[in-house]
């Protein structure tokens, strides 16, 4: 081998590494992008899990409210009732008057609880919907 065809391999072999480099170099960079997206997807999604778990617990914590007020309520009634068992027949008609008052009382109490619930539900299954679409 003359030192012409030598110089020319080595070329040849110079132009192939720099021609290998420049691929390895895009093929990095395009995985540099694709990581960079994916880390901002995920960074979106823990925003919007977080904002759903916020969401789920205060809805968790109108659900105990409502528990602990109806629990409240029921007490109260029970009262009401052992106080008419010990009262006479003219107090019997006052206290029943007031065991009804306390009933639609807490009838409507509880119409609103429920109301309210399912907007907080239809909000958080909306949220959802759309985190699922997008």
């Amino acid at each position: 081998m003359n030192l012409a065809d030598t110089m020319g391999r080595r070329k040849r072999e110079r132009e192939q590494m720099a021609a290998s480099l420049a691929a390895l170099t895009a093929e990095i960079e395009s995985l540099r992008q694709q990581l960079t997206q994916q880390v901002s997807d995920v960074a979106s999604a823990t925003g919007t899990t977080s904002a759903l778990l916020a969401r789920v617990s205060s809805i968790e914590t109108s659900v105990s409210n409502l528990g602990s007020e109806l629990s409240r309520q029921l007490h109260e009634l029970g009262s009401d009732i052992e106080n008419l068992s010990h009262s006479s027949e003219d107090d019997m008609s006052a206290t029943i008057e007031q065991i009804r008052a306390s009933q639609v009382r807490l009838a409507s109490e509880q119409a609103r609880y429920e109301i309210a619930f399912r907007q907080d539900l239809a909000g958080l299954a909306e949220e959802i919907r759309r985190q699922n679409r997008g």
